[in-house]
């Protein structure tokens, strides 16, 4: 699959700018051009650093778990297990997929 240059400095630009990881780690993810970055990366990213910041996780390391899980394995590491200590935790989170893609999620139920 090729992806233009726009896409990949769409993504570059997000990962680097904003999450704050190293190009040259980005770089050697090529798995994240198959993911949407409306729909995927950026909600996820946004919603991490929210968690970051609220001091509920300390950083994030890789980029396999933060992206390329399923959706329900994402709810299940980054929410859920949040839940009791932040309840807004998951309206917070489909707040970050509307805001990227513009539509309403159903979360899947464990």
């Amino acid at each position: 699959m090729a992806a233009s240059e726009g896409r990949i400095k769409a993504l570059m630009g997000f990962l680097v700018n904003v999450m704050g990881f190293k190009a040259s780690f980005v770089a050697k993810q090529p798995y994240l051009l198959g993911l949407s970055l409306e729909k995927r990366i950026v909600p996820r990213g946004l919603f991490v650093k929210d968690l970051i910041s609220k001091g509920l996780l300390a950083k994030v390391s890789g980029l396999t778990t933060l992206f390329a899980s399923s959706e329900k394995v994402f709810l299940q590491r980054f929410v859920y297990c949040y839940e009791e200590k932040a309840s807004e935790l998951l309206k917070l989170y489909n707040e970050k997929l509307n805001l990227a893609a513009g539509e309403k999620l159903k979360t899947p139920k464990l």
